[in-house]
């Protein structure tokens, strides 16, 4: 909510113009549109303020449900009774169903009526001072304010002694709070008013910000804190004789200066608390914007390792699959290949048979038999027969003639007469009558 502080000019108690539209009129002799001439005037004296002058100061109101008055407490000049003003602005703006001035959306509940006591009310005709004014305005919020009204109090309890007024201030904010209306928004200077707080749960202390160092007001408001009014150092900032300064302090008395150093380090406490919170704020989204990004971090991670995994596992299958084709393909080979020696083999070997029994039948022409022979060499035969035809055994070398080789005895068949040897990388079956011994 923005509060335009020394924007634009005031008039009477401190009521502040604000610009408005500007009014067209349109000229019946020639048809053309004009700004009314008194309005031009009104837009040249807003377009000379803007220049050169203090942008509006923003502030923000955070009202709990359980509040019901606000006590507003500061220096002079510190921009208490505009701060009422704005509310007030706002609720009307928000009734009559137009923008609020504000950066954000804002949140207002529903007043059936605005009251402000805000001024001075004295007259001569009705034999009213600031006091009674203020009191007869008052008393009439009170007759026809309900539990749904809104009621903007300025310097309540003003006017008098201050220990009367501090008393019926309090008295009149606490009938407000109990029975009184929905919200009730007080400026004072009386600082028992500023004890509402700790006594009664629905009262809510706010103050407005004053720079101790330039001796000049900020117009922010500080929530939850009591303010000072400051009037000596204003009173010095207005540059009045330092003499009345000095002789102002020493009546103030010590026990009143000791109370204000702590109200000046409850502020400096609530400046220190409100920039850490808004650090910690901002470290807290830092760290909201970190986790998520490290949990997007941490999935990317993820997927990432369970591609390259499942990738690995492809590739581990791509291999397998394509060793095992490999090894089916040698096999194959390996299988043609013996069944090719295995045909070889058998070709020598019906080769050797033929040969071997065209050989015995030539000897059996040539050669005498057996009862022809002489006992020596019917004895000679039978032992070379013996050598030659003898059942071998497993290990033992051979002399294979149709391969010129020497082979070892793997297997013996002797139901078959077959032997199985090995020659070279080859494994080879053979008759018995295939073989010589060594």
């Amino acid at each position: 909510m923005t509060i335009p502080m020394d924007r634009y000019p005031t008039i009477g108690n401190g009521y502040c113009i604000f610009p408005k539209l500007i009014i067209l009129y349109c000229s019946r002799a020639t048809g053309k549109i004009h700004r009314s001439p008194k309005k031009m005037l009104l837009l040249q004296q807003v377009a000379a303020l803007d220049k050169g002058q203090p942008q509006p100061v923003p502030v923000d109101f955070l009202v709990s449900n359980k509040t019901h008055v606000i006590v507003i407490t500061g220096p002079n000049t510190g921009g208490k009774t505009i701060c009422l003003k704005t509310v007030g602005l706002a609720a009307m703006m928000a009734k009559s169903g137009l923008y609020v001035l504000a950066s954000e959306s804002v949140q207002i509940p529903w007043f059936d009526c605005v009251f402000a006591d805000i001024g001075d009310e004295q007259s001569l005709s009705q034999s009213l001072s600031t006091f009674s004014g203020h009191l007869k305005q008052i008393s009439n919020i009170k007759l026809q304010s309900t539990r749904q009204s809104l009621v903007l109090l300025d310097e309540v309890g003003a006017g008098t002694n201050p220990l009367e007024g501090a008393a019926l201030g309090m008295s009149l904010l606490e009938s407000f709070a109990q029975d009184g209306c929905l919200l009730t928004i007080a400026t004072t200077h009386h600082g028992e008013l500023k004890t509402l707080k700790y006594s009664n749960e629905a009262f809510e202390n706010a103050c407005m910000e004053f720079d101790e160092v330039n001796l000049k007001p900020t117009y922010k408001v500080l929530w939850g804190i009591p303010g000072r009014s400051n009037a000596i150092n204003i009173a010095e900032r207005l540059r009045l004789p330092s003499v009345v300064i000095d002789t102002a302090r020493k009546l103030y008395g010590s026990s009143s200066a000791e109370i204000d150093e702590v109200i000046t380090d409850m502020e400096k406490l609530k400046q220190d608390y409100h920039k850490r919170l808004t650090e910690a704020q901002y470290y807290l989204i830092q760290s909201k914007r970190l986790h998520s990004s490290l949990l997007n971090t941490r999935r990317k991670i993820t997927e990432h390792s369970t591609t390259l995994r499942l990738k690995k596992l492809r590739d581990v299958s791509d291999s397998a699959a394509m060793a095992r084709s490999i090894l089916h393909k040698n096999v194959r080979e390996l299988a043609a290949s013996a069944k090719k020696t295995s045909q070889h083999n058998k070709a020598i070997e019906s080769s050797h048979v033929s040969t071997t029994n065209s050989l015995h039948t030539a000897s059996d022409d040539k050669k005498p038999t057996i009862t022809d022979r002489s006992p020596s060499d019917a004895k000679k035969f039978d032992k070379s027969s013996a050598g030659r035809f003898a059942v071998p055994k497993v290990g033992d070398t051979v002399h294979v003639s149709s391969l010129g080789k020497k082979v070892t005895i793997l297997k013996v068949d002797s139901s078959k007469g077959e032997v199985e040897v090995q020659a070279g990388i080859m494994k080879l079956k053979l008759k018995v009558t295939d073989i010589q011994r060594l």
